[in-house]
């Protein structure tokens, strides 16, 4: 085509862009129509048009232009199809200055140009933008080798061009952002990495907010710009969303790259510390990529910026918190040198008495006195250490290193625990050997160490026992401390050696002690030139290990000594850990003593780890209560819920269950819930008092407390207890007749005849809407105004007859607000004087408005029941008389079919089929589901299953007749749904047509073949608003089987419907095919729900069978209507060869003229006419290509053209039509018993 000169078939055959080209006014232009083109010119159209790169060119004296639609879609945009057939001059006026004299080089050369990522100024999309393309020029001979015009193959490079250049600025930003030591450097690497591309950003500026949250300009680039700030919407930037601001002209912001300034700037949140605003390239467009760049931006400054903020802010807080243990450790030097001097004057007139010759002291006041000395030598003890660690802290304290003979020194300080160790159970070994070379140590650090960790062991150690070695090891000496005790979790085990830190929730032998023991080892051996470790298991035990260099060349000079010193104030520091490691084992046998004196005494019980603790709030509370004691939170539990005590005094701080899980233990129980409680707790002030009570304790008491403070709260506690216990009996017991009265709905009442007062219970009062005040106040003429009018004359006469006959018995309304109108049955008795007068009456009512109603309910039930029966009976006989035989005896094909109603006692349901001859040999297949069960389900499946035989002889397509029920079901309301299926069985070529509303697909078994779904036309249910329907078809053969299924038949909910779908299909394919057909259902019904199916099934199967012999004969006739006298001899001809008589040869003559008339003149060629007889009927067929069907269903003239269907319709037994696939066929038959 186009090699022969005419461009106008190229330009057809060109897609979009050919088609708009044609609709080119080209006599306007200098090229003229597509016919007056050269062969060149169309051939270069032809290979423009047909490529997928994108490519333009310009031809002719007006360089005319043309483009491909790869040069549309990238590049024109809103210049086309405006561009086509302009001269290229104007279709890139704006960028003519660049591009001009490239293409007049061309033309004048003919040398072709090159051009990589040029930038050029488009205006396409209705403003100028910032472009880059990578082409060549190349030039177009025209028919006799002269140049006719150019080529440009191009590839737009913006998007590549300008993401590599943010890509660049993105990653120098992180990179310098992320190396800044301060926030004054990341403002510093913002404003020199943005600066960078001032194309994209032609400047910013970064406000930093003031601590009153003024802005001011941190830093920028771009050039010199401070507009007020008023220029920018700070309360918008509240929200946290960026803010494009415009009409930047007045402020005069910098140019960046570019010759005229930015038009608009996008003010971004850099969190709560300030905002970025940045100018806006006036070259591009604000799309999703430009503010997503701008965003990144902002993120990286805003990370910046709070990074280094939080890192000045955490740096500030370090050096907060190194004053403050500096000033927490010269706090602890000082208060421990002035602790010692109480202490002493305690310790010391505390020794004396003890140890005084005259033993004037008797036991209690010895008890009292030994109490006193043990605790002030436990408060030394802690004292010391706090001033041992001050001192290591603040680098203060001396040593006198010397070589001692440490195995030796070791185990005697271990053989001091010995009796402590017996005493727990445990066992305690000791294995020491010589070491090759000599260990400095001072004595006193070495003892404080070792008695440390055996301390700690025993603390936490409950079985098995405790190994203590010393050996030779790695260049020093290895001290180690088994224990086989409850082991440490592996996230505490790094802050085991931290000052103060305790382990939470650990089982201990007590919970007191200061939390720098293991800090103090670690400080110890570390000015040893050593250090210590720990490895644990949780649950199987703890080595502690301590190691120290050989020698003293680590050591300093001035504290090295030849001689050990300080052995007997280790000893001395010895003796008070091992005393207060007996104190943690002594037996509480308070609990049994004083217990056994309780008599009718309160019993408190008194819960504190420390013993003397323990046995001093006993020995207070002794003399007036039954006192109980427990060493843990454990033991006090298991005591409350054994015995619950009156009260409970608990400490705090304890081992194994600690104060406040005893107090939730308690609570938790309704056995002790009520146990009041007081906490006792050396934690002083408002906090330590508020949590405990917010906890739930009754009281908390602050140590030191005294004797008579704790007696005093002992005592009001328990009284209060008490009282509160009496109050909520008596409560109790009003609330329990309330609750009876409630109950049975019976309120009380009583009336003071002489005064004419009344009293009532909580029931009645509710029953009659009154409060008690009101009762009181207003007496019985207030009270008989609740009751009905209609009843009040009534009720006034029942009372004055009951005051004379001694009671009275009525029923009768009560009219409230709150309750409205409600039955009552009333009862009234009479007391009298001593004169025999009446003077109280007194009675109950009972609201009996339920009871009522249920009786009636009942008669009501009783009713509805025998109506829905016999409304049940009359949709068991509809559906019955509704649904067709259980087999069919189709032309070439055999159906059967099962159905069940899932509801028990009944044979309605939802589910339905059908099937329906449709004529011409045709049979319709249908089956549908409604949703929901019962008699509704039956009477709506009944509507539909009319609805669907009526429509399917109207000769509509099974797709259509889906339509026209759906418009049936929508009238039906109340939001129905239903799914069907409709099918029809073609045996005229053995085929099945067939649309699906939401039904399951149907299953076809073809001989030799697998099974398989029959899917292609699934549609949504009936009644959902969207009846777009569809069909498909299947070709058959003989012997295949079909299925038509409700989901009854295959949904379990122990397994998916696709496994019920292919078991279904399994079994229809192993089905007999020969046997009779009427076998098949049952079979399957018993393969898939052996005991029955709950939900309503229906099942259609269907078999196809051989094609029986017919009497047949066809005319193919032309599209001409000459054609139709010989039709008539075909027929004539025909049907006295079969014998038939003259008036059913005049009838067929008749209806077949009509016909084969109506195919030749209003259908298409090619037109056929057949004749079939069987023994029953004959049958008139004529096809035509003509794809209009006339229509059953308000016909119109257009689908007659006369008389013919009305003549046909009128003479025969039956008529319709039927689509082909190419075309249609009308058909009618007539009854040979009629012609007899």
């Amino acid at each position: 085509m186009a090699a022969d000169g005419n461009a106008r078939a190229a330009l057809t055959s060109g897609g979009p862009v050919g088609q708009d080209l044609l609709a080119v006014d080209w006599d306007a232009t200098s090229l003229g129509q597509p016919e007056q083109w050269p062969r060149s010119l169309a051939s270069i159209v032809q290979v423009l048009l047909t490529s997928r790169f994108s490519m333009w060119m310009a031809w002719g004296p007006d360089l005319t232009f043309f483009c491909n639609d790869a040069y549309r879609r990238d590049t024109l945009d809103k210049k086309y199809p405006w561009a086509l057939g302009r001269p290229a001059r104007e279709v890139w006026a704006e960028i003519w200055p660049d591009i001009g004299p490239r293409i007049e080089g061309v033309l004048a050369t003919g040398q072709a140009t090159w051009d990589q990522d040029l930038l050029l100024f488009l205006e396409r999309s209705g403003f100028v933008e910032e472009t880059y393309h990578t082409f060549s020029y190349s030039p177009l001979a025209g028919d006799e080798g002269e140049i006719q015009g150019m080529l440009c193959v191009v590839s737009e490079e913006t998007e590549r061009v300008i993401g590599a250049r943010q890509l660049s600025t993105l990653r120098d930003l992180s990179a310098g952002i992320s190396s800044a030591r301060d926030e004054a450097e990341v403002l510093t690497a913002a404003a020199e990495n943005l600066g960078t591309d001032l194309r994209t950003l032609p400047f910013t500026l970064v406000y930093l907010f003031d601590e009153d949250g003024t802005p001011r300009i941190a830093t920028g680039s771009g050039g010199a710009f401070a507009p007020p700030v008023d220029t920018w919407p700070l309360g918008a930037l509240v929200d946290g969303e960026p803010q494009l601001v415009e009409g930047l002209e007045g402020v005069d912001p910098p140019r960046g790259a570019w010759e005229e300034p930015p038009l608009a700037a996008l003010c971004l949140p850099l969190g709560s510390v300030g905002f970025l605003v940045a100018g806006l390239n006036r070259y591009r467009a604000l799309d999703e990529d430009y503010r997503g760049f701008l965003e990144l931006i902002a993120g990286q400054i805003t990370a910046g910026l709070t990074n280094m903020r939080a890192y000045e802010e955490e740096r500030l807080r370090a050096e907060r918190l190194m004053e403050l243990d500096e000033a927490k450790t010269a706090f602890f030097t000082n208060v421990s040198h002035e602790l010692r001097t109480p202490l002493t004057l305690l310790l010391g007139p505390a020794e004396d008495a003890l140890a005084d010759p005259g033993d004037r002291l008797d036991g209690d006041q010895r008890v009292r006195v030994e109490r006193i000395h043990r605790n002030a030598q436990r408060l030394l003890k802690l004292v010391n250490t706090l001033l041992d660690f001050s001192r290591l802290q603040s680098g203060r304290i001396n040593a006198a290193y010397a070589p001692i003979e440490l195995g030796r020194y070791t185990a005697e300080l271990a053989s001091m625990f010995d009796s402590a160790y017996e005493r727990a159970g445990l066992t305690l070994t000791v294995e020491t050997e010589a070491l090759p070379a000599p260990v400095y140590v001072d004595a006193e650090m070495w003892a404080k160490i070792v008695m440390n960790l055996l301390s700690n062991a025993l603390k936490f150690t409950f079985s098995g026992g405790v190994t203590v070695t010393l050996r030779g090891h790695d260049g020093g000496a290895e001290l180690k401390v088994r224990d086989t005790g409850i082991g440490i979790e592996p996230g505490e085990q790094e802050r085991l050696f931290e000052r103060f830190h305790r382990v939470v929730g650990a089982r201990s032998r007590s919970h007191e002690g200061t939390g720098v023991g293991l800090a103090l080892v670690t400080e110890l051996a570390e000015l040893h030139g050593g250090g210590a470790a720990v490895h644990s298991v949780s649950g199987e035990g703890s080595t502690f290990t301590v190691t120290i260099p050989y020698g003293a060349e680590h050591l300093p000079a001035d504290q090295v000594v030849t001689q050990p010193s300080g052995q007997t104030a280790a000893e001395r520091y010895a003796e008070d850990f091992v005393a207060e490691a007996m104190r943690w084992l002594t037996p509480d046998d308070t609990q049994s003593t004083l217990a056994a004196h309780a008599g009718e005494r309160p019993s408190v019980l008194v819960v504190d780890d420390n013993a003397d603790m323990r046995s001093y709030i006993a020995s207070l509370l002794d003399g007036r209560y039954a006192v109980q004691t427990a060493p843990d939170g454990a033991v006090a539990l298991e005591l409350a819920r054994r015995d619950p005590p009156e009260l409970v005094v608990t400490d705090v701080m304890m081992p194994n269950l600690d104060g406040f899980g005893l107090l939730a233990g308690l609570q938790a129980d309704p056995a002790t819930t009520d146990i009041p409680v007081i906490m006792v707790s050396a934690r002083a002030g408002e906090e330590g008092t508020i949590e405990g009570l917010e906890a739930g304790a009754d009281d908390y008491l602050i140590k030191p407390f005294a004797a008579r403070e704790l007696l005093a709260r002992v005592h009001a506690n328990i009284e209060l207890d008490r009282a509160r216990r009496t109050r909520d009996a008596l409560r109790r017991s009003g609330d329990l007749l309330d609750q009876a009265q409630r109950l049975a709905r019976v309120g009380s009442w009583e009336i003071d005849l002489a005064t004419n007062e009344m009293t009532a219970s909580a029931e009645y009062l509710r029953q009659v809407d009154m409060t008690l005040e009101e009762l009181r106040a207003g007496g019985f003429e207030q009270a008989i105004q609740r009751v009905h009018a209609d009843d009040l004359e009534r009720v006034l006469a029942a009372i004055q007859a009951g005051l004379t006959d001694g009671g009275f018995e009525i029923e009768m309304r009560f009219v409230t607000p709150t309750n409205g109108t409600r039955v009552h049955h009333a009862l009234g008795e009479v007391d009298h004087d001593e004169h025999g007068e009446p003077a109280i009456l007194r009675g109950s009512v009972q609201d009996v408005t339920e009871q009522r109603a249920a009786e009636r309910a009942v008669a009501q039930a009783e009713a509805e029941r025998e109506a829905a029966a016999r409304e049940r009976r009359i949709a068991d006989e509809l559906q019955q008389s509704l649904m067709p035989e259980r087999s069919f005896d189709a032309e070439q094909l055999d159906v059967a079919a099962y159905y069940h109603a899932g509801v028990a006692g009944t044979q309605v349901g939802g589910d339905w089929y059908d099937v329906i001859d449709l004529g011409a040999g045709r049979t319709g297949l249908v089956l549908g589901d409604v949703i929901g069960r019962g008699v509704r389900a039956a009477a709506v499946m009944g509507q539909l299953r009319a609805a669907v035989r009526a429509y399917a002889q109207l000769e509509l397509s099974p797709a259509d007749v889906l339509e026209m029920l759906d418009h049936v079901v929508g009238q039906l309301g109340a939001e129905q749904i239903v799914t069907c299926l409709v099918a029809v069985f073609d045996p005229r070529d053995c085929s099945l047509t067939y649309a699906n509303a939401g039904a399951l697909p149907p299953l076809l078994v073809t001989p030799g073949e697998p099974p398989t779904r029959l899917d292609e036309s699934a549609g949504p249910p009936l009644g959902t608003g969207s009846p777009l329907f569809t069909e498909a078809r299947a070709d058959l053969i003989a012997g295949s089987r079909l299925a038509l299924y409700t989901d009854g038949l295959v949904e379990r909910r122990d397994r998916v419907i696709d496994a019920g779908i292919d078991q279904l299909a399994a079994a229809l394919a192993a089905a007999d095919g020969d046997g009779p057909i009427e076998r098949i259902p049952d079979a399957l019904v018993h393969a898939l729900v052996p005991d029955g199916s709950d939900d309503d099934v229906a099942l259609l199967v269907a078999r196809v069978r051989p094609a029986p012999p017919q009497t047949a004969a066809a005319l193919r006739l032309e599209h001409d209507l000459r054609e139709i006298q010989r039709a008539r001899i075909f027929t004539t001809e025909t049907l006295r060869e079969w014998g038939f008589s003259q008036r059913l040869l005049d009838d067929v003559l008749l209806i077949g003229g009509e016909l084969v008339t109506n195919a030749i003149r209003h259908g298409r060629a090619p037109v056929e006419l057949r004749l079939r007889r069987d023994p029953e009927h004959l049958r008139i067929e004529v096809d035509d290509g003509a794809a209009a069907i006339p229509r059953k269903l308000r016909p119109t003239p257009e689908d007659d053209h006369g008389r013919g269907l009305q003549l046909t319709a009128a003479v025969a037994h039956r008529w319709g039509t039927r689509p082909l696939r190419d075309g249609k066929s009308v058909w009618c038959e007539l009854t040979l018993a009629r012609y007899a």
